[in-house]
């Protein structure tokens, strides 16, 4: 659905980068891990990738890590972007 809506958005450009899926409000699924597991299967399938990450905001679960994810993806698409502004100035 929000992918439908990216690719429309401008260009399109937004629906082809790469995504990381949050799920929020953990602290309320009823049915334990098996529930969990059973979303995260089938997001995994709708989505065609694994960067799905588990938070709850009111208990403070899982945001640490989201945020150092984030942090580190952030960090790597700089260094790639860096990269190919120098390939492309040296050609």
């Amino acid at each position: 659905m929000i992918n439908e809506e990216l690719a429309q958005y401008g260009s399109g450009h937004l629906a082809n980068m790469p995504q990381v899926v949050v799920v929020n409000k953990m602290d309320q699924v009823e049915g334990g891990e098996e529930a969990k597991q059973e979303l995260a299967d089938r997001l995994k399938e709708a989505m065609g990738h694994t960067r799905l990450m588990w938070v709850s905001a009111k208990e403070k679960e899982g945001v640490d890590d989201l945020m150092v994810r984030m942090s580190s993806y952030v960090g790597k698409m700089k260094d790639s972007a860096s990269v190919a502004v120098v390939a492309n100035t040296s050609s």
